[in-house]
């Protein structure tokens, strides 16, 4: 049984459906796993707390080039972005950002 509830936004669910199906199933077990079955605020080698969080962004999920941008708010895991990295550049809905 999960831990946390893994929820996504209308963006996130925007941002999910451009990836490739097996990226997307991919990123789902990951989430599932990592976010929902395990604690998501522990640390892990792809699982941290962002350095410098933004107003939104708490902590990062990385599989592969992909990113999932998260917070912890009690029982739910609020997904606020997902986006790959490209070298050293984040892209997120095609935009390069900066954290």
């Amino acid at each position: 049984m999960p831990k946390r509830a893994v929820k996504l936004g209308p963006d996130e669910v925007r941002q999910i459906k451009t990836l490739s199906t097996a990226e997307r199933s991919r990123l789902k077990a990951a989430m599932q796993a990592s976010l929902g079955e395990d604690d998501a605020t522990v640390e892990s080698k792809n699982r941290y707390r962002l350095r410098r969080p933004s107003g939104q962004f708490e902590f990062e999920l990385r599989d592969g080039d992909l990113r999932v941008f998260y917070r912890v708010e009690d029982d739910q895991v609020l997904v606020d972005a997902i986006g790959r990295k490209r070298g050293s550049q984040l892209f997120i809905s095609g935009r390069k950002v900066i954290l």
